[in-house]
């Protein structure tokens, strides 16, 4: 019995949660861009910065931010996982600047 117990146990402990249900990746983790910005020649996104349509079509207020690289200016911002900003070209990265 302990041998058919451990059989169901270690590839419950080795299965990655990866799917449709898996959680959105974190504001600045980086991840693979969608494909409207690997056809613009970008690779890596931050998370907030994943999905292009969302990041080109802000329209919320203008704030001074800062990225990882430094301070900026957002012209329009949106809200992702509780952070407000905008997104920021370093090629081929796309970054997330947080609002001040």
């Amino acid at each position: 019995m302990r041998r058919l117990a451990l059989a169901f146990v270690i590839p419950a402990c080795g299965a990655t949660h990866v799917g449709p249900d898996a959680p959105p990746p974190g504001v600045h983790d980086l991840v693979a861009c969608d494909q409207v910005w690997i056809a613009n020649g970008f690779t890596t996104c931050e998370g907030a910065c994943v999905d292009a349509t969302t990041a080109l079509n802000a329209m919320g207020p203008a704030c001074q931010a800062h990225t990882s690289v430094g301070p900026l200016a957002c012209s329009k911002t949106f809200t992702y996982q509780l952070a407000t900003g905008c997104c920021a070209t370093q090629p081929p990265q796309i970054l997330f600047a947080d609002c001040n």
